[in-house]
């Protein structure tokens, strides 16, 4: 398994995940396809796009937001929040629950 799913495996198992840096759940995400939209703030969303047969252009969204603070770890929402759109999408790796 490579580092970042150990990592992702992590966030998934930690009840509070209070260690993470926006740099970490950032590579993550660009790992699975995702791609920051840019602008403006310290705010960023990452999006990927998915096959939805139920969507008029056979498409969707998912999004991600996390907060760019600089230094310093992620406040547990955005873990927990990421985590979550991740499992209710079927986007985490095999292996990885």
């Amino acid at each position: 398994m490579p580092s970042w799913e150990k990592r992702l495996a992590a966030m998934v198992a930690d009840p509070d995940p209070r260690s993470y840096t926006y740099d970490e759940v950032a590579r993550i995400l660009e790992r699975l396809d995702f791609v920051v939209q840019k602008g403006g703030g310290s705010h960023r969303k990452f999006r990927r796009e998915i096959a939805d047969a139920n969507s008029p252009s056979g498409r969707r969204g998912i999004i991600v937001g996390l907060v760019q603070k600089g230094h310093g770890t992620l406040p547990p929402k955005y873990i927990t929040e990421m985590i979550r759109t991740l499992r209710a999408n079927h986007l985490l790796p095999d292996g990885v629950e």
